[in-house]
């Protein structure tokens, strides 16, 4: 199994937001729930293979409160970051180094894992299509490090939206799901590498809990997700 989502509910300022490190936008304690009951639910599925997560703070904290919850491990990975699209205007300015995300969530984060500093992208991608290709990437080599296993990434919306693409392309069914915070998509893969979309699932967070940052959200975009099979596995037969 792959499962793929969205980091949880983010700020860049805010009187509550959680935002230890510099120029990195923090978290809400909605995000730490939203997080959290993430978490839970890949208990459920008894998701027990490693969680890779883009380097960010908002994905990081997003993963280890997922895995506090379902006992997991963390491997903040620059290959699933998010990458800037323009050259200018958006450029990253700022991130935490592997030492800090460890003083920031002790025991949470791989005792293997690696992180080459600086690992923010510096790289513009204006186009979609080159931005795929690195998530398609990073998704074959993540999948080719841990054979037989289950696997999670925690990404940002773009990068996920594009993962979602890449999925859709390789087993032929076209995720309908939005991409709200922490938002469960769900793929299986088997030992031939043929894909297939298993589900979508946001049936675990609470109707206040569904969210896109701290964005006005369309009720009726919210109840259209509610209604994609959530919480319910596709039949699949590999």
């Amino acid at each position: 199994m792959i499962y793929v989502a969205r980091y949880c509910q983010a700020a860049g300022k805010g009187e509550n937001v959680i935002r230890p490190v510099d120029g990195d936008a923090g978290i809400t304690p909605l995000g730490i729930q939203q997080s959290k009951l993430l978490g839970k639910r890949l208990k459920e599925l008894k998701f027990k293979g490693p969680i890779y997560a883009s380097p960010y703070y908002r994905t990081v904290a997003t993963a280890c409160y997922a895995a506090s919850e379902c006992g997991n491990l963390v491997w903040p990975d620059r290959r699933v970051q998010e990458r800037v699209r323009t050259s200018q205007g958006n450029m990253p300015k700022g991130g935490a180094t592997l030492e800090q995300l460890r003083q920031l969530f002790p025991g949470q984060i791989a005792p293997g894992a690696k992180l080459p500093w600086p690992w923010l992208s510096k790289t513009a991608e204006p186009e979609m299509p080159l931005h795929q290709v690195c998530m398609a990437k990073a998704l074959d080599e993540i999948l080719a490090e841990n054979p037989g296993q289950d696997v999670m990434i925690v990404s940002h919306a773009g990068a996920v939206g594009v993962l979602a693409q890449e999925m859709a392309k390789r087993s032929g069914m076209k995720c309908p799901g939005f991409t709200w915070n922490c938002a469960l998509f769900k793929y299986a893969v088997d030992d031939k590498g043929r894909f297939r979309f298993v589900g979508y699932d946001i049936s675990f967070l609470p109707e206040e809990a569904v969210t896109s940052n701290m964005h006005k959200i369309d009720p009726k975009q919210k109840a259209a997700s509610r209604k994609i099979q959530s919480g319910v596995d596709y039949k699949y037969d590999l």
